[in-house]
């Protein structure tokens, strides 16, 4: 994290509402399929873009009215109203408004091990990342419930999550003719890595190896970590370790434990070596997370929030 602050920005401008770092509240986002990074809705100006900019989370933007273009890898698409087009982690875009029909768009931030899957699944791909959105009322009716739902309570955070799932539900629905060919969850390699999770999770409180795991299954730890790292989205040492420190960050908001009885909650025996990996996950110690509640920061004009995950 950039700041050693954590706050959630809350804009609410003329023609600009946004709700961001909502990373900052995340306490298990490892085992969710997906989890909302930020989200929003604007009325551009004539012309208005941004980028070139690399982005950490998929980004999905739903033009309301309006339109413009984005462009990535040397080639542009137009985008109109009643259309999506998505962002991947990692890709470095522009896109920009149109000089005369400047769009309105709403767009999410959104990081998750199926979240791939659920943006192949609504139709998108690489080299076409534009697709049609008919029933685009449905969806401004979800991203007003995700922006309406500020306070950081667990039953708002209930509501942005269930917001998140019927907007990608919608998604698919509305483009089941354009995917291609996507398979189900099924066959071996699922069940292994299912076994897989389900071990970690009931065991990491103790040592246990990534070799352990593969062992327990039946196959090699290279297998293992090929198929984990398909299916999940990091290997299998990095979910075991996101987990323990997402589930430190959770004990130490919600209970008054002492940091060591915590470090060893989470499978360590060496309070320091728990103090020094949590500072690498969050960029603060222990007990100033603790002390450093999340708090909304609200704000009346865009771009006066200073996000650690710019939109």
């Amino acid at each position: 994290m950039g700041k050693k602050s954590r706050s959630v920005g809350v804009t609410r401008a003329e023609n600009f509402t946004g709700l961001e770092d909502l990373k900052q509240i995340q306490n298990i986002s490892s085992l969710n399929p997906i989890n909302l990074d930020y989200c929003g809705r604007e009325q551009c100006t004539p012309g208005y873009s941004f980028g070139p900019f690399v982005r950490t989370s998929y980004v999905l933007h739903m033009v309301i009215s309006g339109k413009g273009k984005l462009s990535k890898d040397g080639k542009i698409f137009p985008v109109k109203e009643k259309q999506a087009f998505l962002i991947y982690p990692k890709e470095e875009t522009v896109y920009q408004a149109d000089p005369e029909e400047p769009w309105e768009y709403m767009w999410i931030g959104f990081h998750g091990f199926r979240a791939d899957e659920m943006m192949r699944r609504a139709g998108f791909l690489q080299l076409c990342p534009v697709i049609d959105c008919p029933n685009m009322d449905k969806m401004k009716v979800m991203m007003d419930r995700m922006l309406g739902a500020i306070e950081l309570t667990y039953v708002n955070d209930l509501i942005r999550t269930s917001a998140l799932y019927g907007l990608m539900a919608l998604l698919m629905g509305e483009n089941r003719e354009n995917v291609l060919d996507v398979k189900e969850e099924a066959g071996a390699d699922h069940i292994y890595v299912q076994t897989a999770v389900n071990l970690l999770l009931s065991s990491y409180q103790t040592g246990i190896r990534v070799e352990d795991v593969a062992r327990a299954i039946g196959i090699s730890r290279n297998y293992l970590a090929s198929i984990f790292k398909k299916e999940m989205n990091a290997s299998p040492q990095e979910f075991l370790m996101n987990f323990r420190m997402e589930k430190a960050a959770s004990l130490l908001c919600d209970t008054q434990s002492p940091i060591n009885a915590i470090a060893y909650e989470v499978g360590y025996v060496d309070a320091l070596s728990f103090s020094k990996a949590f500072k690498r996950r969050y960029g603060m110690s222990p007990s100033e997370f603790r002390e450093k509640r999340p708090k909304l920061a609200m704000r009346d004009k865009k771009g006066t929030y200073v996000s650690d995950y710019p939109l």
